[in-house]
C-alpha cells in the first residue's frame, strides 16, 4: 500500500514539475555581478530550491550528528547498567534481611 503512494505521488510530482516548466518557459535575466545570463525561469527555480535544500541540509547535519553521538553513549550506559544489574543479580543471597 505504501509503494502505491509513492508512486502515486511521485507521478504528480512529475506531472506538476513538467507543467510548472511548460508554464515558465520564459527566459529571465540572471545577473551574476560579472555577467548576466538569459535562462529559463523553471531551471532558476530548481536551482534556487536544490541549493536551498542543500544548504538546509548542512545547517542541520551538525545537530543530526550530534544527537548521534548523544544516542551512542546513552546506549553503552544502558549497557553497562543491565550488565551491573545481571551481575548483581548473580551474587548469592545471605537471607538476612
Amino acid at each position: 500500500m505504501s509503494r502505491l503512494i509513492l508512486i502515486l505521488f511521485s507521478i504528480v510530482a512529475v506531472l506538476l514539475g513538467a507543467s510548472f516548466t511548460v508554464i515558465n518557459s520564459d527566459n529571465v535575466a540572471v545577473n551574476l555581478y560579472l555577467q548576466t545570463y538569459q535562462v529559463p525561469m523553471a531551471l532558476v527555480v530548481f536551482i534556487s530550491m536544490f541549493l536551498g535544500a542543500i544548504i538546509g541540509a548542512l545547517a542541520c547535519s551538525g545537530l543530526v550528528m550530534r544527537r548521534g553521538r548523544d544516542m551512542r553513549q546513552l546506549r553503552k550506559k544502558c549497557k553497562r547498567a543491565e550488565d551491573e544489574i545481571a551481575r548483581l543479580r548473580q551474587l548469592p543471597s545471605t537471607g538476612k534481611v
